[in-house]
């Protein structure tokens, strides 16, 4: 047995395990975790490069260098892919679960551990894409009377907001028509469809406020 190739392998298990174990903690500390390895790596990588520039040997370091940077540009963008994973499984399955903005500040931190890792901000803005489309959506459900069903403006009305709720609630236009066909649209609402629409136009949440007003229904 070549006991240094299985003691290499073990510990090459034994850090992916660990990194993996972490991530289900926090995920920004398990990729920050990740890169400082990788950029240990590089160091060591590019001392021996300036100390051996010569031959073959720097022809191996250079194509080992290489090889590292191009392992630490697939680890950010997995870890990208990892972060929108982490960031739809805790919209879908908490944001009703209480009523404060713990969900928005727990997306926040991991796009901060992203930036930190020198993740681009085109794949932070993908990381995010499930929360933002989701508290829109949501957004427009406040907008237009919550689980209240509008009652006392009659059948028409209800059918219409229940054509509205299932095809069109994350549609600010539609919202905002429908609203003022049915001369409902109050200072709340407006705000909330002005919400919807800097959303969507931003890419993004703005802030705490704008979350939790996606959480706080307009009565009728």
């Amino acid at each position: 047995m070549n006991w240094s190739r299985f003691l290499k392998w073990l510990l090459q298990f034994a850090f992916i395990a660990g990194v993996t174990l972490l991530a289900w903690f926090n995920l920004a500390a398990s990729i920050m975790s990740v890169c400082a390895v990788l950029l240990v790596m590089l160091s060591g990588k590019f001392e021996s490069l300036v100390e051996f520039s010569f031959g073959p040997l720097k022809a191996k370091i250079e194509r080992n260098l290489s090889e590292s940077e191009n392992l630490l540009l697939e680890l950010k963008t997995f870890a990208a892919i990892q972060a929108r994973a982490a960031n739809a499984a805790c919209v879908n399955t908490g944001r009703f679960a209480s009523g404060n903005d713990w969900i928005f500040q727990s997306v926040k931190r991991i796009e901060a551990g992203l930036q930190r890792v020198g993740v681009s901000e085109d794949e932070i803005v993908e990381a995010r894409s499930d929360f933002v489309a989701l508290t829109i959506s949501d957004m427009g459900i406040a907008a237009t009377g919550g689980s209240y069903v509008p009652s006392r403006l009659g059948q028409d009305a209800i059918s219409e907001w229940q054509d509205l709720r299932r095809e069109s609630r994350g549609d600010p236009d539609a919202i905002e028509a429908y609203l003022s066909k049915w001369d409902v649209l109050s200072a709340d609402r407006a705000e909330r469809i002005a919400d919807m629409r800097w959303m969507i136009e931003h890419k993004d949440v703005r802030d705490s406020a704008q979350y939790m007003r996606a959480h706080n229904e307009v009565p009728w």
